[in-house]
């Protein structure tokens, strides 16, 4: 039984195992979705360019839940192996925000339309399992550390929102966060940490797979199913690594993605009907201004690279 225990830990044969089962699940999705009219609806005021994605299959975020789920019961089962529980907590609660997002899908493809759940509701139910989260994953005491508790809930659901504004283009979303999972990767194997070194192996096989039908032009869209999820992912996993105050650096184009947001919004109300940016998300503002999709993901992808190398080399500064 150690043999076997052996080869199912072994992060190699666990990365290309989540991968080849990633991709025959995406494979399945993008047949399923499709018959059952999970099909993506885009924005009236988006981008001319987006509306030949009309139709192609979204929700395939399912498939993240599906893997993780799957993996949290191997894990469960063979509980004597793993090391503490710390993989188990984040993992539901990925689970969890996944969850919110399946929802506002299935809405927004019963409505036939981009509106989902209400802002407020989806934001209250962002803040509760933040909070939920801290709690119960990282044994928060909210009574003694309140100032410290809030922050982390901001972090949390910021980041959340800021990988959900990110899945806007073909491959974007999945190749910013492929370059954060790397980074987590190596920093998960530098502390030894092997219960998150296998959570990161497994959000970067999952990714590496889902970008076979992602690239550009996209066969399957994740959904906020997909976007929630990974959004969890990242910021639970920043705060489980001790990574949380350099988020603004990795996770840059997230904190670009969600602030152009809100200064468009802001800037709307002053201005009375003005625009700051073109459109926004910001990525949406460089396709008005003639970027197309490949050349935005490029550009994101290279400034999350240098955003998390940065983080590296001060990590290993503060560490040495």
């Amino acid at each position: 039984m150690s043999k076997l225990y052996d080869i199912l830990f072994n992060p190699v044969f666990l990365f290309f195992l989540v991968f080849v089962v990633s991709v025959i699940l995406f494979y399945a999705a993008w047949i399923e979705l499709g018959l059952l009219q999970f099909r993506q609806v885009v924005r009236s005021d988006g981008p001319e360019t987006h509306l030949k994605k009309v139709g192609t299959p979204t929700m395939a975020g399912v498939v993240f839940i599906v893997v993780f789920l799957i993996v949290e019961l191997f894990l469960l089962i063979l509980k004597d192996y793993v090391n503490g529980t710390l993989a188990l907590k984040i993992n539901i609660f990925i689970i969890i925000f996944g969850f919110i997002g399946l929802i506002d899908d299935y809405l927004k493809i019963s409505k036939k339309n981009t509106k989902g759940l209400p802002g407020l509701f989806k934001l209250i139910l962002q803040i509760l399992f933040a909070g939920f989260g801290l709690i119960i994953c990282f044994n928060f005491n909210t009574m003694s550390n309140i100032f410290t508790f809030i922050f982390l809930i901001f972090i949390i659901v910021g980041t959340n929102n800021g990988v959900n504004f990110t899945d806007g283009l073909d491959g974007l979303c999945a190749m910013v966060t492929i370059v954060v999972s790397l980074l987590y990767i190596a920093i998960s194997y530098e502390n030894e940490n092997t219960e998150l070194l296998y959570i990161n192996l497994l959000i970067l096989a999952i990714l590496l797979a889902f970008l076979i039908f992602n690239h550009y032009p996209a066969k399957l869209f994740m959904g906020d199913t997909g976007s929630l999820f990974l959004g969890a992912y990242v910021a639970f996993m920043a705060i489980a690594l001790k990574m949380q105050y350099y988020l603004p650096i990795f996770g840059i184009i997230y904190l670009v993605e969600v602030l152009s947001v809100i200064i468009q919004v802001l800037y709307f109300k002053a201005t009375h009907g003005k625009r700051f940016f073109k459109m926004a998300p910001i990525h949406h503002h460089f396709e008005k201004c003639g970027f197309s999709e490949n050349k935005i993901v490029a550009l994101f992808t290279v400034v999350t690279i240098i955003g998390c190398v940065i983080t590296y080399i001060i990590l290993r500064g503060v560490n040495a």
